[in-house]
């Protein structure tokens, strides 16, 4: 079986972070302290089967950014856009047996391509994220899961920056409204260590939770349209995301 989810998602920061946010919100990119980040992210993700227990993940992305701030010498406010590819990852995700009501599910992905800028120098990095993720799911109603992000240190022309690995847990939740409807609910709890720039630590631990409200309309047995709305819970998370998903069977 061969899946296919196409996302739109955009994102407004309403801080001086900017993020990351596939395949999960994390701080990240350009360092550069701005008052806002308006940002619209296209992502595209297969999944196949070639196992009734294991999948092959492939996702790739771009955005396009508004970051928005104060110029310095005049005062005025003022913005830069900024258009591309942002990113390309592979991964696998394996289905356990179930126990009691839960079906356990394990998902490793890595980034083979990050393209990501700070300050005024652009490059492409390898391998320089991963992700790893346990969840335990009713497969109708709810799941739980916990994960782990591996931030590796971006070396730039001039800067070297370490972001911070992440932990998180959360949790989601679907109310059957109608036999084709279904009102989503989720809250996640991430944290994520220091950051360094130049081994010169300039955070502290950025605590990220983030509360998700949605809805899913399957239109036939193969095809299903999803939105949804993230909201941050704390001043190191963004302020909302929305985002609009086509799920497609094949």
């Amino acid at each position: 079986m061969f899946k296919s989810i196409t996302s739109l998602s955009l994102l407004s920061t309403g801080n001086a972070n900017s993020y990351l946010l596939y395949p999960n919100i994390s701080i990240g990119g350009d360092p550069t302290i701005w008052n806002d980040t308006k940002q619209v992210f296209l992502t595209q993700t297969f999944i196949y089967t070639l196992h009734p227990k294991f999948d092959l993940l492939i996702s790739g992305g771009g955005s396009y950014a508004r970051q928005e701030y104060t110029n310095f010498f005049t005062n005025e406010y003022s913005h830069k856009d900024r258009i591309g590819f942002d990113n390309l990852w592979l991964g696998f995700i394996y289905t356990g047996e179930s126990f009691a009501d839960f079906i356990p599910q394990i998902t490793f992905q890595t980034a083979l391509v990050q393209r990501e800028k700070a300050l005024n120098n652009t490059k492409n990095f390898i391998s320089n994220r991963k992700i790893y993720k346990l969840v335990c799911s009713d497969p109708v109603l709810y799941s739980i899961y916990s994960g782990f992000g591996y931030n590796q240190a971006r070396k730039f022309k001039t800067l070297k920056i370490e972001y911070g690995h992440s932990i998180y847990v959360g949790g989601d939740l679907s109310i059957v409204l109608s036999p084709k409807i279904t009102l989503d609910l989720g809250a996640e709890q991430r944290f994520q260590m220091k950051q360094k720039i130049n081994g010169y630590q300039n955070s502290e631990v950025r605590s990220i939770p983030t509360f998700s409200l949605g809805s899913t309309y399957s239109i036939n047995a193969d095809t299903a349209i999803s939105v949804n709305a993230n909201f941050g819970g704390s001043s190191a998370a963004p302020d909302s995301v929305f985002g609009l998903s086509l799920w497609k069977k094949f």
